[in-house]
Order: structure tokens, then C-alpha cells, then sequence
């Protein structure tokens, strides 16, 4: 039985305790009513002593008229008086309730009181001659009438005392079953209680497995690490073994969920707690390890009795390399990997801040490129609360427009004109003045404020474009994080409608970074993108591992070279080998290729003999803010002679 279905049992046998309480409470006041009928019946011995007062009061008339019999004029009044009082008392009260069935004796009660009435004058002056007899002529028609009336009060009561001690009976046996009833309810309910009291008990016992152990993958959760941690600093001695913590974070783990579903992101969460268990031994000689669950896609691992950092460095080189290996979920393969933050204990360390200085660690390592580990580092501290002030600086940016864009001119090789600008953010601090772009956008993209943030570059930089000549191009560039957004086609959609831009005057710049997120839904929201008449270009070119893959699996309109290339096709052949290569590519795929990063004009002449379409670089201008622009080659390089 669960509690829930316990509490509704006891629910309703509360209920029932009320419910036999109200009838009992009923059943008493009827038996109160029952009572009080039966005392109704005396009114049938109010009639009979009327009717005697009326004999009476008519003997006494008669011996009044009689000399010598003794009977005076106060003894007949006061008979009168008497028999007076007794027809008042019938026709009142209860007793009238009574011959309210009875018309007939009702009427007869009514005339008798009335000529009882009218008879009184009489009765004050009985010496006068002839004054008994009308009064005896006065009663004679009402002989026999109380005392049929008395006769008619007797069989009524005598009915209503049957029928209320069949009542009685009834109530009696009915009181009697809800008495019982209440005694066996309160049996039940001790049963009941007694049951309830083993669900807490076991509740209890679940309780405290939950308070202890992370109900997802069975490991041991944040309160047990915390305990384990500090009984263990407590344990430190000078000179001895010390202890480790190592933070655990799962890479990419929220491209799982955010792809797979929140059911296959448990199940690989599982997965991992059961990979984790396999290559962390409970023990290694004196090195005990616990490894727990502290939340979300977060795991901890406490190592007690060791002498050296590198046996921590051992394990977290081990766990690395254990989770790089694909997962087998739900029929997908899945990759993620790890990065690893370590804490070694120190003197008068508390279990806080041990925790905290795994957890610094953990985010450097993260910053490092994932898929590896650090360990604690004094200048962390003051380096997590720069990069804590500048996300707070960045909130603050996005609501007071301190962010500008910037462009960059296109060159088109072969027309010999400016194809378009590449929009880039710049931001304008007001006490460090202009940010460099590589210090403050992993920020915005951790922190989430890249989909608001992109979405405005979107629409400022499809806003500026319109204003520009002819069919020039604006680029945007959108961040992996950005693309996982299911509303960056209606952004984009937005945008465009807003501005008046041609779609095909805009173009969506993405690495291969955002086609390793999840190929088929990627795929689909670049065919949306399409479908809207967006142009799509692949950036960094050839950096990845399946960009050509990548081609075939979808037509870009555009490829762009990275420049690490471009700016060592004079040193190294092998570079320059890559380039024509890409160049070739594009002309066979009927896509302009791009060369990034064209800083002399020996170069250009390169990628222009390479057979590229389009160059990009220092050479051409730097970026400028769009009130600076140029839209012609001729006045964009005498602005750069004149620079």
C-alpha cells in the first residue's frame, strides 16, 4: 500500500468516526423527541378529570336545588371554576395537537368553553329563580362528550405509546450497531495506524538510502562526499598521507540531452557511473577511493592515504582516457569525454574550500580544450574572479549597448570589387575600452548570452546591409552554441523581414564544429536556412577532420580557407599545396572559395594564382565600424594608403 492510498484509508475512517457521531447525535435528540411524546400522553388523563369535573359540577347543581343536601352557592361555583379551568387546559397546548385529527370533539371543546363562558352570570346568581336549571339546560347538551373525547385521547395515546416503543426498539438496535460499528472502525483504524507506522519506518529507511545515495546512478551524492571529506581532513596528520578531490565534468554532454532527449542523457549519465566504478579500484594499497555523484553531469572523487600528486594525476589520466571511449545508448553511439579539476589538501583546509579550489581547477581545465586535467593552482582564484566580473560586465553590455559591429571588406579577385563585409563583435567596455574578441566570446557563449546576443548581430548587421550598393553581402558568423537554438531560422526569418534585405545578400558562416554536433537535425536546419534563400559557407576549411565529408553531405554556396594556411603557403609548400587544392575543389563544386588572413600582396598573388575567388585580410583594411565604410576597391585602397 502506498502512502498516498494509506492516507486515503485513514481519511475515510476519520470520516466515518464523524459521520457516526453526527447520527448518533441524531438518533439521541429523536429518542429525546420519542420521550417527550410519551409525556404528551397525560393530556388523556386531563380528560378524563374534565369530564369527572363536568359530572360533578352537574351533581352539585342538582343537590344545590335539593334542601338540606348541604351544598352551597361557593361549593357549585367553584366546580364551575374548576370545570372551567379543564376545557382551557384542552383546548391549549399539546393536547389540542392531539384532537386536531378530531374536528368533531374540537368544535365540541369550542362550544362547551363558550357556553361555559355565557353561563357565568348565572352561575354568580343561582339564588334567582330558574337560574340552575338553565344552567343544568345549558350542560345537558354536551353529556357524554368529554368523556368521549377522553375515550378518543386514551386510544390515541395508547397508539402513540406502541408506535414509540417500536421506535425505540429501532433506535435502540440502530445505536446499538453504530456502537459496534465504531468499535470495529476503531479496531480497523488501530490495524491501520499500526500499518502506517511500518510504511514510516520503511519510508525512513528509503529516506535516508536517498539522502545518502544518488537515486539516478546509485552512487553515493554530495552529502556522503562532504561527510567523507571532512572526517578525512580531521583524520590529516603532519607529514603523512593527504587526501585529493577531483571534480569531474562530462564534455558535451549537454549536446546529448539537448539532441538524444533528457531519457537517453540518463541513461548515458548511468553509463558513465558504471565506467567510473570499473577503472576506479575501492582501493589501491593504502589509497582509498569514494567516487560520488554531486549533481547534474557532475562526479566527485575523494582519494584518501596518498603521498604524491601524480597518483592523482595517474587516476585522472586513466578516467580521461576511460570516458573518451565511445557509449553504446539507446542504440546511438555516443562521445563525450571528460575534463578534471583536482584539489590536494592543505593545512587548516575546510571541506568548502577544498571543494572549491577542485572546482576552480575543474573550470581551468575545461578552458584548456576539455578532455583533460588540472590541478589547483594559487592564481586560479584571482583568475576565476576576473572571469566572474567580466560575465557580470557582460549582463550589464547587453542591456546598455556597449557591443558594435564591425566589417570587414570581401574582396572579390576576379571582378577586382568589394563582394561584401564580414560583421564582427567588438565591444566597448567603459573603463577597459575596446575587449578583444577572443577574451570575451567563450565567455558569452558559456554563460548562454549568446543566442540574445547573435540574434542581435543578425538584425543589426541585415539592417546595415541594406543601406549598402548594389548586391553586396554581409557575412555573419554563427557559434556552435548559437546553431543548437531551434529558433535561429525564425531569428534569421525575422531579421531579414525587418530589414528588407534579400535573403541571398545574407551569409551564415559555421565551422565544422557546428556539423559535429548532430548531423541530421544540423543538416535540416541548414536546408531550412536554404529554403529561406540564405547562402551558407563552410569557415576554417580544412582545420577539421570531415570537412570534405561535410561537403557532400550538403551544398554550401561558399568555402573559406583558413588562414593558417594562407599565411604559410611562402614557407611551406604543403600549404600552399592545400590551397590550390581548395581552390580546385570549389571550381570543380561550382563554390567561390575564400582566402583568410591576405596580409601582403604576395600572397594575394598566390591565392590569386591558386586560383581562389575571393581573398579577406589586414591587406584590404582592417574592421571598421559602419559609418567608416567604403563600397568601392578604389576608395578602400586609398583609405589604406592614406592609414
Amino acid at each position: 500500500m502506498s502512502l498516498r492510498t494509506f492516507k486515503t484509508v485513514i481519511a475515510l475512517v476519520i470520516g466515518g468516526f464523524l459521520i457516526a457521531a453526527i447520527y448518533i447525535s441524531v438518533l439521541v435528540v429523536q429518542r429525546q423527541g420519542a420521550l417527550r411524546q410519551i409525556g404528551v400522553y397525560n393530556p388523556a388523563w386531563e380528560a378524563s378529570q374534565a369530564a369527572s369535573e363536568f359530572v360533578r359540577l352537574e351533581h352539585r347543581l342538582s343537590e344545590f336545588e335539593r334542601p338540606g343536601s348541604g351544598v352551597d352557592k361557593d361549593e357549585v361555583a367553584l366546580r364551575y371554576d374548576i370545570l372551567v379551568g379543564r376545557v382551557k387546559m384542552l383546548n391549549e397546548g399539546d393536547f389540542h395537537a392531539l384532537l386536531r385529527r378530531e374536528p368533531e370533539h374540537q368544535a365540541n371543546l369550542q362550544r362547551l368553553e363558550t357556553a361555559l363562558e355565557a353561563m357565568e352570570p348565572l352561575i354568580q346568581n343561582l339564588e334567582q329563580p330558574g337560574a340552575v336549571q338553565k344552567v343544568i339546560d345549558s350542560l345537558k347538551p354536551f353529556d357524554g362528550s368529554l368523556a368521549q373525547i377522553a375515550s378518543t385521547v386514551l386510544i390515541y395515546g395508547s397508539e402513540n405509546v406502541q408506535q414509540d416503543q417500536h421506535e425505540l426498539i429501532r433506535l435502540h438496535w440502530v445505536f446499538s450497531a453504530i456502537a459496534a460499528s465504531l468499535i470495529l472502525i476503531g479496531v480497523v483504524l488501530i490495524l491501520l495506524l499500526n500499518r502506517h507506522n511500518r510504511l514510516l519506518g520503511r519510508a525512513h529507511e528509503e529516506l535516508h538510502v536517498l539522502a545518502h545515495q544518488d537515486a539516478l546512478t546509485g552512487l553515493p551524492n554530495r552529502v556522503v562526499l562532504r561527510s567523507e571529506v571532512e572526517q578525512a581532513l580531521a583524520r590529516l596528520r603532519p607529514n603523512g598521507r593527504t587526501l585529493a578531490v577531483s571534480y569531474l565534468d562530462l564534455d558535451h554532454f549537454k549536446d546529448v540531452n539537448d539532441s538524444f532527449g533528457h531519457e537517453t542523457g540518463d541513461e548515458l549519465l548511468k553509463a558513465v557511473a558504471e565506467r567510473l566504478r570499473a577503472c576506479i579500484p575501492a582501493s589501491e594499497g593504502q589509497v582509498r577511493n569514494l567516487i560520488s555523484r554531486f549533481g547534474g553531469d557532475e562526479f566527485a572523487i575523494l582519494q584518501t592515504g596518498i603521498r604524491r600528486p601524480e597518483e592523482c594525476a595517474a587516476l585522472a589520466s586513466r578516467i580521461v582516457e576511460a570516458l573518451r571511449e565511445p557509449f553504446s545508448v539507446n542504440g546511438q553511439e555516443l562521445f563525450i569525454g571528460t575534463s578534471i579539476g583536482i584539489a590536494l589538501a592543505q593545512k587548516n583546509m575546510t571541506p568548502s574550500q577544498i571543494l572549491k579550489h577542485a572546482d576552480m581547477a575543474l573550470y581551468h581545465a575545461k578552458a584548456d580544450g576539455r578532455g583533460t586535467f588540472r590541478f589547483f593552482e594559487p592564481d586560479m582564484d584571482e583568475q576565476l574572479q576576473a572571469r566572474r566580473a567580466l560575465e557580470v560586465d557582460l549582463r550589464k553590455a547587453m542591456t546598455s549597448g556597449e557591443f558594435e559591429l564591425f566589417y570587414q571588406p570581401q574582396i572579390n579577385i576576379q571582378r577586382n570589387e568589394i563582394g561584401g563585409f564580414e560583421a564582427l563583435l567588438r565591444w566597448h567596455h567603459p573603463e577597459r575600452g575596446l575587449v578583444p574578441p577572443a577574451e570575451f566570446i567563450p565567455v558569452v557563449e558559456d554563460t548562454g548570452l549568446i543566442s540574445p546576443l547573435g540574434d542581435w548581430i543578425i538584425e543589426e548587421a541585415c539592417k546595415e546591409a541594406a543601406t549598402w550598393p548594389g548586391e553586396m553581402h554581409v557575412a555573419v558568423n554563427l557559434s556552435p552554441i548559437q546553431f543548437r537554438n531551434r529558433g535561429l531560422v525564425q531569428s534569421v526569418s525575422n531579421a531579414l523581414a525587418s530589414s528588407g534585405l534579400s535573403p541571398h545578400r545574407l551569409e551564415l558562416e559555421i565551422t565544422e564544429s557546428v556539423l559535429l554536433q548532430d548531423n541530421e537535425m544540423t543538416v535540416s536546419t541548414l536546408h531550412q536556412l536554404r529554403r529561406l534563400g540564405v547562402r551558407i559557407a563552410m569557415d576554417d576549411f580544412g582545420t577539421g577532420y570531415s570537412s570534405l565529408s561535410y561537403l557532400r553531405s550538403f551544398p554550401f554556396d561558399k568555402i573559406k580557407i583558413d588562414q593558417s594556411f594562407v599565411r604559410e603557403m611562402s614557407q611551406r609548400a604543403d600549404c600552399l599545396a592545400i590551397v590550390q587544392s581548395v581552390a580546385n575543389l570549389g571550381s570543380s563544386l561550382g563554390m567561390p572559395t575564400v582566402a583568410e588572413g591576405i596580409e601582403t600582396e604576395d600572397q594575394l598573388r598566390q591565392v590569386q594564382a591558386a586560383g581562389c575567388t575571393d581573398a579577406q585580410g589586414y591587406y584590404f583594411g582592417r574592421p571598421k565600424p559602419a559609418r567608416e565604410l567604403v563600397h568601392t576597391l578604389a576608395a578602400l585602397r586609398h583609405k589604406v594608403q592614406v592609414a
